[in-house]
């Protein structure tokens, strides 16, 4: 069994999952060339340049933006900055 760390594994799932149903999609905050605060998108923009999305920092606008994603057929995965930010 392939040992990796639990971001490793994260983005594996992503990568995996996008090049399975292109109807997926990431957003977020410092989603896209940063690769997110744990680089668990790290890389998904460079393969999948249409389908990630930095968002501004607003929980509730990448939440609802997600919902309305959903509600139209995607498959949106919303990242989130950490509580205490």
């Amino acid at each position: 069994m392939t040992q990796m760390t639990m971001v490793q594994a994260i983005n594996n799932a992503l990568r995996e999952e996008m090049r399975r149903d292109d109807r997926v999609v990431v957003l977020g905050e410092d989603i896209g060339k940063n690769g997110g605060v744990f680089r668990c998108t790290e890389g998904l923009i460079d393969e999948f340049p249409d389908r990630g999305f930095d968002t501004p920092l607003a929980a509730a606008g990448i939440i609802g933006s997600a919902i309305c994603m959903a509600l139209y057929g995607l498959g949106p995965v919303p990242g989130l900055q950490f509580m205490d930010f």
